[in-house]
């Protein structure tokens, strides 16, 4: 490994990235939801549960990755293979929220528009609420895969037995 000890900056994901997830779902979900409104379908109601697991499970991947970044600050050891599980944790968490955004934030764009009806207003406002939460995930996974980064070794100090520096 070479005395930069910084991941491949191509496994990183990038927000541009997540955009494209994002506009790309969306749009099949509103084309999907259209067509199926279309056929006579109402829009799918969306459980307030959703947000409270997207929640939780951007709260525990960010948890994971400041404990990381703990470690790396303070310098001390830490398991590779923990410190790549937290990184890859992280990134499937954003591009997971990214997805889930792309569906709700269609959602929420065709109930908005049938605001009169009690229903389609029930599918707006926990759309609204899972997107805000799917979006909170998202950004946790991104902090997540920023907490992983390794500050770059000194050049001058070769690392001690010649081989690389671990995620210390």
């Amino acid at each position: 490994m070479p005395p930069n000890s910084e991941p491949d900056p191509g496994l990183r994901v990038r927000w541009v990235t997540l955009g494209a997830v994002f506009l790309a779902v969306g749009t099949a979900s509103a084309v999907a939801l259209r067509w199926w409104q279309s056929r006579g379908g109402d829009l799918p109601v969306i459980p307030l549960l959703l947000a409270a697991l997207l929640v939780i499970v951007g709260a525990t991947v960010l948890v994971f990755g400041l404990r990381v970044r703990r470690w790396v600050a303070r310098g001390e050891a830490i398991d590779p293979l923990g410190a790549a599980r937290t990184l890859a944790l992280g990134q499937t968490a954003a591009i997971a929220g990214a997805v889930v955004a792309g569906y709700l934030a269609a959602s929420l764009g065709l109930a908005a528009t049938m605001l009169e009806l009690p229903e389609p207003r029930q599918v707006a406002v926990a759309s609204g609420i899972g997107l805000l939460a799917a979006v909170a995930m998202a950004v946790a996974g991104m902090v997540t895969q920023w907490c992983c980064r390794v500050p770059p070794e000194d050049e001058d100090e070769p690392p001690a037995g010649g081989t690389a520096r671990p995620l210390t």
